[in-house]
Order: structure tokens, then sequence, then C-alpha cells
């Protein structure tokens, strides 16, 4: 008879903390998986990839915060660096309450072309995690338009890459690559793309079909480190109309480490 009471005691207690305890929406979970702190982003990581970007004008990009605490959280606007901006909507988030981030991102043209990582500082009164640190991801390219009309060098249909290996670093296990291989049809007829395939990697915007005569393209391709280790070497192939060069293989190398490089010494990694 004891033993019944007990469990009746404890069934009624176990409902009293679960009653007080609040539940978390697994939409809400599925809408902003990244949280740093009480914050949930509409983010897979700390790292959030934006493609292209061109050189002298300003990226604008805009992401989804949620309010997983229990107390009321400010934000602090304004120019976190030479680079980015930050403004907030709306700059205060109530527990449960849908908000976000606005990042202005200003690609002067001082900026190398290629990959650049913009850190993204979030100042706030999280009392969990008041400074919150991202990345914009991105590849910085010249703008295209500038060489719509490039020097015709054959009768038939030619593709020109800007570069056909790219040499992505070191990463950490589990960081994702994106990056554009950028092309021109320098031949006077028109390019006519007719396979794009891919080897450890994936083309998450292929090019369009047709190039015309002096116009560009641009393949973009990710790389998921998640799983491997030491040397990677990644190849995409593409095969066209052109007579010189039907088909062409880019390349994408680097290494993968088991654990980012500190500051303190940039050379160490774990095996």
């Amino acid at each position: 008879m004891r033993g019944r009471h007990f469990l009746i005691i404890a069934f009624f207690l176990g409902s009293l903390l679960a009653s007080g305890q609040k539940t978390v929406d697994s939409t809400l979970l599925r809408q902003y998986p990244f949280r740093i702190g009480n914050i949930g982003f509409a983010a897979d990581s700390l790292e959030i990839f934006i493609g292209d970007i061109i050189l002298g004008e300003t990226v604008h990009h805009e992401l989804g915060m949620y309010n997983f605490g229990k107390r009321t959280i400010s934000f602090r606007s304004g120019k976190i660096s030479k680079y980015v901006e930050m403004n907030y909507q709306p700059p205060v988030l109530n527990p449960g309450q849908h908000g976000k981030a606005i990042i202005d991102f200003e690609v002067i043209k001082e900026l190398p072309t290629g990959l650049t990582h913009a850190e993204i500082a979030i100042d706030s009164d999280d009392e969990k995690n008041p400074y919150k640190f991202l990345y914009l991801v991105g590849n910085i390219v010249e703008d295209s338009s500038q060489f719509m009309y490039s020097v015709i060098i054959d009768s038939v249909p030619r593709m020109y890459f800007n570069e056909y290996n790219y040499d992505f670093g070191h990463l950490s296990r589990g960081k994702n690559v994106v990056h554009s291989f950028l092309f021109t049809n320098r031949g006077s007829e028109e390019l006519v793309i007719n396979e794009i395939s891919s080897v450890g990697c994936s083309v998450i915007a292929p090019p369009r079909k047709y190039i015309g005569p002096g116009e560009d393209g641009a393949l973009v391709v990710k790389v998921n480190t998640l799983g491997d280790f030491g040397v990677q070497h990644r190849t995409v192939t593409i095969s066209s109309n052109d007579p010189v060069n039907p088909v062409i293989v880019l390349g994408l190398h680097g290494t993968v480490r088991q654990q980012a490089p500190s500051k303190l010494n940039p050379d160490f990694c774990y095996e």
C-alpha cells in the first residue's frame, strides 16, 4: 500500500514540475537551429553563407532571431567595424518574440577578391551570453558587367575560367566551403554547357546552359567536410561545345583539421 501511495505522490510531483517547465515548440527549433545564449538564429552554424558578393557594393543581409529566454533582451545598433553595421528590428526582444538582425557589409574596393569571413558581433544585454559572434562567409568577385565585352579570341565557342584550382586552406572538421568559379565565353559563337559532374562536392548553382559571345557565367560549388580529415581533393567536370577544350576539370583542395587552430598557436591542431 505504501508503495502505491509513493508512486501516486511521485507522479503528482512530476506533473507539477513538468507543468512549471515551458516546452519549446519543435517548429521553433527547426526555424532557429543555432543558439547562442538565449537567442536562437535562423542559421545552421556561426557561419552564414551568402554566396558571391560584388566588390565595391554593400551587402544587405537579414538574419532571423528568437528570444528563448525568460527576460527581455536589448540590442545595441551601430557600426561594429570598418565594414559592418548592425541594426535590429525590434531593438528589444521580449521572451518568445521573433526579430531580426540587419547586417550591412560594405565590400570596399580595397578588399581582396576571393573567400572572406566578415565578423558579425551582436552586442546585447543577454544575461547568459551578451556578446555573440557569427561570420558572413562569401566569395568577393569583381563586377561581371565590366567583363561583358571580353576580347573575342576565336571564331568558335571558347570557355575561359578565371581559375581552374581553388585552395580553401585549413578548415576544422565539419565546416563547409562555398566557392564560385567564374568563366567567360571568348568565342564568337554561343557556348553550350552540356554536362556538369562532381566528385566529393556539390554544384549548388550551375551556370546557364547557353552563354553568348563575350558573356560571363558562374558555377557555385559547396564542399562539406563532415567526416573528413587530412588533405582533401575535390573535382568538378564541365563539358561544353568548346572544340578546343570540350572537357574542363576544376579542382578544390585543402586540409581538414580535427580542431580549428588557436590564436595563440595557429599551427597547432589535434591529430
